[in-house]
């Protein structure tokens, strides 16, 4: 069995509609911590998969950063509030 990673993968993108896109794709995989910023526990064949989706939607003006974290991060200290799931209204993101 493959063992999951945490990953933590932020975006930018000066268009809308790729913006939407690229946080649909996100909500798929992982849970969203602020704005553009989301935390994903992975398995190798999902990153993989992730990747790609994210390939097909970001243009040469987007800004797609991926960090895997090792081992010992998987479970973060949390300071202040708790980051709960949160349901987005917002028509832009």
């Amino acid at each position: 069995m493959n063992p999951e990673q945490l990953w933590v993968v932020a975006y930018d993108s000066p268009n809308t509609k790729r913006r939407r896109k690229l946080a649909k794709l996100l909500e798929g995989y992982g849970e969203r911590l602020q704005w553009s910023v989301f935390e994903c526990r992975l398995q190798p064949h999902q990153l993989q998969r992730l990747r790609q989706g994210l390939a097909h939607i970001a243009t040469a003006d987007d800004s797609i950063r991926l960090w895997g974290m090792p081992q010992r991060a998987q479970d973060a200290e949390q300071l202040g509030r708790p980051v709960e799931p949160t349901l987005w209204q917002d028509k832009v993101i």
